[in-house]
This record gives structure tokens, C-alpha cells and sequence, in this order.
């Protein structure tokens, strides 16, 4: 068998650093001799001192070997300089196993790319794809086809044509509008509590509007291109996505738990305006999106909460909890 070249002997042995090497995982020059032949899969001699003019070379390339001495003088090397550091790699991770939208097969086709931006030591200490839940096997295959149709959309200012819809109390799923089109400008894509959602405008009518994308079908890029607006994407998104779809009015909620001070915190801010009445109530005075969702949200709190204004809601509010009284007497 002929020699290897020694560009591939350098090569290999970078590879070898870079998946086995890290803080905690370092090689004698006898171990990356030893490794380097059975990666190459050849007994070519290689003596210690051809090893330490790969490392330099390595080295002068900019990919960076750290030589550590050990106890009894003993020299050892290692790769630790990585793209992302484990704990970016961690968040990375947890974020697509929370993704509602990613099957299983998805999870750990992406989770094991991301392993290979790191040791293969430390792509073993990142998390596993959950057991896929098959309550959520509706979710729609293309998905991930459209996230990437629409952010190249949204890049080039693209006109799209989709169709909407949700499922039935069937667990059907049907079409809105009878399956009629929808003509849109993309503005951004959003991801909240799970799932990825459209922003933009509908072709010509005015003011933004949000689709999941995983309810979108027969996604398609036209070749017709849109000028954008100047709206308030920000504010849109508090409105709508850190409160609730309705109209937006100014409310005041009485909390008489004083350990709902973290939710609260948690959904509206550290900034937002919280006053303490005594140490075991505050009132937090929001503008909100007042609407069905709203007053899920403000129930689900049971007697740890208490709308306080604006009167006309406080009105609508007893009414819902007097038509509950009567569900359960």
C-alpha cells in the first residue's frame, strides 16, 4: 500500500482533534499516533516528531492545539476552541425539542448536526429527543418546507398565495374560506410557545395579521414582489403574542397572592406597572387585548384575581362567572 500524503495524514488528524478533543479529553502523542493509524487505516510510520510538525501546522492554520503538561512531565494535546460553547449548543437543543411543530425524526435528524458542531464527548452530554408524543402525529410534514419558502420570501419581498384552516371538533382538518386563497405580504416570522407564526399584511387591506404556520397549506412564492409598510412590528407583537387577540384597552387586576408576583413578571416584564397594596396583594395595570382569550387567562388565576377596571369589563366578567355558577349548580 502506498504512503499517505501527509496533506491527508494533517487532515485526518484535525478531525481527530476536533471530534475527540476537548477540555476534558486530551492525547499523548502515542494516543493520537495510535488513533491517526486507525483512522487512516494504514501502519505507515509515524514517529512523534512528524506528529508535533502536523500540530504546528495546525496551528498555523488557525485551528488551535493546546499542549498541557501532566504529572511526570507527560505532554498532552487538545482541540478546545468550538463555534458555540455547550451551553449555546444546550439552548439550541431544548429550543427544538419544545418546538410543538418538530416530529421526532425531525428532532433527531437536526440534533445530530448540531452534535457534530462540537466533541463528540460533549454532543453526548446534550439532551435527547423526547419519546414523540403520537398525540401531536396531525403535525403537517410540510412544515419545515414552508418555514424555509417564507423566510426566503420575507428576504426578497415576495408576494405569497396560501390556504388557512384548523381542525374540527372531528379532529378533521378543514380548509377556511372554503379553500379559498390568501393573497400576502410576509413581513416576519415569529416563534411563540411552540410554534412558528406568520406576520405580514393581506394584498391590499391594511394592518398586520398572523397565520401559524403549521395550519398554512399549498404555500407557494409568487415572483411578484411587495413594498412594505412601515408598521409596528414590536408593538404588534406585544399585543398579540404577550397578550391576547381582541381589542387593546387599558385594565387594572387586582392579585391577592403574592407569589403570582413571578408569572406576572415572567408574561409582562420586569418593567411592568405593578403596585403593591400589602404583602400579599398588588394590582398590575396592563393595556391588554381583551378578548375570549383574555378572559381564559384571567379565570384560570380562580379567586387569586380580580378585575378591577374598566367597568364595562368588570360587568362582562360577573355575567361569564354567573353563567358558570348556573353550569355548576
Amino acid at each position: 500500500m502506498a504512503d499517505v500524503p501527509n496533506t491527508t495524514k494533517i487532515l485526518a488528524l484535525q478531525k481527530i482533534f476536533f471530534e475527540e478533543t476537548d477540555e476534558a479529553n486530551k492525547f499523548s502523542v502515542a494516543q493520537l499516533i495510535e488513533k491517526l493509524q486507525s483512522a487512516l487505516s494504514t501502519n505507515d510510520a509515524i514517529d512523534k516528531k512528524r506528529i508535533k510538525r502536523y500540530i504546528d501546522s495546525l496551528n498555523e492554520s488557525g485551528f488551535e492545539i493546546i499542549q498541557e503538561e501532566q504529572k511526570y512531565g507527560k505532554m498532552v494535546y487538545s482541540h478546545q476552541s468550538r463555534l458555540f460553547e455547550t451551553y449555546e449548543l444546550r439552548i439550541l437543543v431544548d429550543a427544538i425539542l419544545s418546538a410543538s411543530f418538530v416530529t421526532e425524526s425531525q428532532a433527531n435528524n437536526i440534533i445530530d448536526k448540531l452534535g457534530k458542531l462540537t466533541s463528540s464527548n460533549l454532543a453526548k452530554t446534550l439532551p435527547s429527543p423526547i419519546k414523540y408524543n403520537k398525540s401531536m402525529d396531525h403535525i403537517y410534514h410540510l412544515t419545515k418546507v414552508y418555514i424555509d419558502k417564507l423566510h426566503h420570501a420575507i428576504q426578497e419581498k415576495k408576494v405569497i398565495t396560501f390556504k388557512y384552516g384548523r381542525y374540527t371538533i372531528d379532529r378533521t382538518f378543514e380548509l377556511n374560506r372554503n379553500g379559498q386563497e390568501y393573497v400576502y405580504h410576509p413581513y416576519a416570522l415569529i416563534w411563540d410557545q411552540g410554534y412558528y407564526y406568520l406576520i405580514g399584511q393581506k394584498e391590499n387591506k391594511d394592518g398586520l395579521s398572523n397565520y401559524r404556520i403549521d395550519r398554512m397549506r399549498d404555500v407557494e412564492v409568487t415572483e411578484k414582489r411587495y413594498r412594505s409598510k412601515e408598521y409596528n412590528i414590536d408593538e404588534y407583537l406585544h399585543l398579540n403574542f404577550h397578550m391576547f387577540h381582541g381589542t387593546g384597552v387599558w385594565v387594572e387586576i387586582e392579585f391577592r397572592n403574592k407569589y403570582l408576583i413571578n408569572p406576572i413578571i415572567d408574561k409582562f416584564g420586569l418593567d411592568a406597572d405593578i403596585r403593591k397594596v400589602d404583602e400579599n396583594t398588588f394590582i398590575l395595570k396592563t393595556k391588554a387585548i381583551v378578548g375570549e382569550g383574555f378572559y381564559n387567562w384571567l379565570r384560570g388565576w380562580g379567586s387569586s384575581a380580580r378585575l378591577l377596571s374598566p367597568p364595562e369589563l368588570v360587568q362582562e366578567m360577573k355575567e361569564e362567572v354567573e353563567k358558570m355558577n348556573k353550569l355548576y349548580s
